[in-house]
């Protein structure tokens, strides 16, 4: 009940529009009532007293009123759909900027395919419901009522008769519409594992292939696919049980009339016309009775789906603006880590232990270390995309979390390891973080990230409409859009991850060209692999198991036995190896490709 009338207030925005669709839908109802009484009336002075005229006037009537009861049906039909409609909107609306709001964390546990299936199959059963579910049970009891009364006036003995099966009808009802629930939980959870098993077969097509495993993704969607079957199956048995039960309680009563309508007409106890109204009514009657278990089950569905789009909404956001946050609109770009300790949700072990360092504004720092060591998690913090466990993060002498989240990001430039393009034009990928930046700007960003050569050799230029997450482009050149986008923001805070990864010698060698200029006045944090990337940072850290273990200056860490001199150690010796192989002529090509 908690979740159907919290469906339900999704209604008030749309009172007036309420109003008027239980206006139409009684009218309605009150014409379709209207008619029994003029056939009554028809049959016993048009037919049994042969008053033709009055037979005419009487079928003229019916048809009147037929005509109104269709226009105010239509209405009824237009306005329900409306307000279905309204609802699924807001709704999606709602959980859309719902899950805006939700950390990482959230995202490392959730599955793409069950937030897919919530957003669009689950809000289309509570369409449904609205549409057809709440409609059908408030004209089946708005029917039941008005008939009940008219039975009894018109015979209080043959109501009772006619009325006697339906507290069985609805308490059959009840205890189908409690027991069939479950069935539909069970039915969208598995289409949610369904839709999950889908996303990830597609997003991961090119993956299938290179492994040819095809036909053991087939079998695993398959297995989720018949499983979605047989609960529908399960479910579609369980609800099939409600109609015949439903059309016998039905049948005893319409019997029951037939038996002793036709006796008392027999004795002269009733008329013809008032027993043909009779049985008329409770044809009318017995409709809204027959599409109980329909909406009983449409309901139910609903409420199953309403439960798990709920269950989001009303996931508190682990990091959200503090009462009271301030807004920092220029900052200078000073970073302080004071005992920064950090452990993703469900770890036995922190990410990161006890880290502390200041970054002056216009600093670099690059972050180096093993796999796991921490570096991407660290600067994941400061854009608040997770909070510390212990410790604090200051920039600008203030801590983060004191600040407004906006406020914050605005004014942090990420190029993630995991590079993201929308599926937009590249005008837009690039203006992401600045929609009104003029084309100038766009295109000042993309020279300095070594993007605009092979941008403008694109069938559309600047205008061309990349694919999906830029599966058209390469991975260098993902990457340089992706830089030419945070720069663009011109952010005082710049942070590159690995931002370097997917190009070649050549074109890291430009990047960082255009980036030794496009970083000045910038704090800037650089997460790097190869140390020809951070060579000139103004401090290096070098991170294992979440700790600091090194800390300096290009040279200084040069002069000790640590990490870093391994690293530097390793790298010569790789570039001198590729050397001496390269000459080869018969060898090279072959590991070129």
């Amino acid at each position: 009940m908690k979740i159907t009338l919290r469906v339900l207030r999704y209604l008030g925005p749309y009172r007036w529009l309420v109003v008027a669709t239980y206006v139409a839908l009684f009218t309605a109802l009150g014409l379709q009532l209207t008619i029994p009484w003029v056939l009554a009336a028809v049959v016993d002075r048009g037919l049994v007293d042969g008053n033709r005229g009055y037979l005419w006037r009487g079928a003229l009537a019916i048809v009147g009123l037929a005509a109104l009861q269709g226009a105010f049906t239509y209405a009824r039909a237009y306005l329900v759909q409306r307000l279905a409609e309204q609802v699924g909107h807001d709704l999606r609306r709602d959980l859309y900027a719902h899950l805006q709001t939700l950390p990482f964390a959230f995202y490392d546990r959730a599955q793409t395919g069950q937030l897919m299936s919530r957003a669009t199959d689950d809000i289309n059963n509570i369409r449904g419901a609205l549409m057809m579910g709440l409609r059908a049970l408030v004209l089946a009891v708005a029917t039941l009522i008005a008939v009940t009364i008219i039975l009894f006036r018109l015979d209080a003995l043959l109501a009772a008769v006619a009325l006697s099966t339906m507290p069985l009808l609805v308490w059959w009802s009840a205890r189908f519409g409690i027991g069939v629930r479950p069935f539909f939980s069970r039915v969208q959870e598995q289409f949610g594992a369904m839709t999950s098993t889908l996303q990830e077969n597609v997003a991961g097509g090119r993956v299938v292939r290179a492994f040819a495993q095809e036909a053991q993704e087939s079998a695993r969607f398959e297995r989720e696919l018949d499983e979605l079957f047989g609960r529908n199956i399960a479910a579609a048995r369980r609800w099939s049980l409600a109609y015949p039960l439903m059309l016998l309680f039905s049948g005893l009563g319409l019997a029951g009339v037939l038996w002793l309508g036709g006796y008392r007409v027999l004795t002269g106890a009733l008329s013809i016309g008032t027993l043909v109204a009779f049985n008329r009514y409770l044809v009318l009657l017995n409709e809204p009775a027959r599409w109980m278990g329909f909406v009983v089950s449409r309901i139910a569905r609903a409420v199953a789906s309403a439960r798990r789009i709920f269950e989001i909404l009303d996931t508190k956001p682990a990091v959200a603006d503090r009462p009271g946050a301030i807004a920092l609109p220029n900052m200078r770009g000073e970073v302080a880590f004071e005992g920064v300790s950090f452990t993703y949700p469900g770890a036995k072990r922190p990410a990161l232990e006890d880290v502390s360092f200041v970054a002056r504004p216009g600093e670099t720092v690059a972050l180096l270390g093993p796999t796991g060591a921490g570096k991407t998690t660290l600067v994941n913090l400061l854009p608040r995309f997770y909070d510390v466990s212990a410790g604090r993060i200051l920039i600008d002498g203030h801590d983060v979390r004191d600040l407004e989240l906006t406020s914050l990001r605005a004014q942090i430039g990420s190029v993630l390891q995991e590079t993201f393009l929308f599926g937009l034009t590249v005008r837009e990928n690039i203006a992401y973080g600045r929609p009104d930046a003029p084309f100038e700007a766009v295109v000042a960003a993309a020279k300095a990230a070594r993007a605009d050569d092979f941008i403008r050799a694109m069938p559309e230029g600047y205008d061309t409409i990349l694919g999906e997450r830029g599966v058209t482009l390469s991975g260098g050149q993902k990457q340089r859009v992706a830089i030419a986008r945070a720069l663009l923001l011109d952010p005082a805070i710049l942070v590159l991850d690995d931002a370097t990864s997917s190009v070649d010698t050549e074109t890291e060698s430009e990047i960082q060209a255009a980036m030794q200029t496009l970083m000045e006045g910038r704090t800037s944090f650089v997460i790097a692999q190869r140390l020809s990337s951070v060579r000139d940072a103004d401090q290096i850290l070098v991170l294992q198991g979440g700790r600091i273990v090194e800390r300096g200056t290009h040279i200084q860490l040069l002069q000790r036995d640590g990490f870093y001199r391994e690293l530097h150690d390793l790298q010569i010796r790789h570039r001198a190896d590729t050397a001496a192989v390269a000459p080869a002529d018969d060898l090279a090509p072959t590991l070129g490709s």
